[in-house]
């Protein structure tokens, strides 16, 4: 199975008040890396779910988290979508 790898810059808004990524935040980079990985492909969320009506919903998310401090702000991070 492939990887699509997209970079991500964190921004200070992404981040908590010691400039580490707030956990929350996750789930944004992970949506963004969805509408790229399907960018990439051809896709457009917007018109998926216009014409044939098909959305994507989040069943189920799990976090692994192995470092002990994760994104800092004004650093560059690879999503990646499997």
């Amino acid at each position: 199975m492939s990887v699509f790898r997209w970079p991500a810059r964190v921004y200070w808004e992404d981040t908590d008040g010691g400039g580490i990524v707030y956990y929350a935040n996750y789930l944004r980079f992970l949506e963004r890396a969805r509408t790229e990985w399907l960018r990439a492909r051809g896709h457009s969320q917007l018109q998926l779910a216009r014409d044939p009506g098909i959305v994507f919903t989040v069943v189920s998310l799990s976090v692994d988290r192995r470092t002990r401090t994760g994104p800092a702000a004004g650093s560059e991070r690879a999503g990646g979508v499997r």
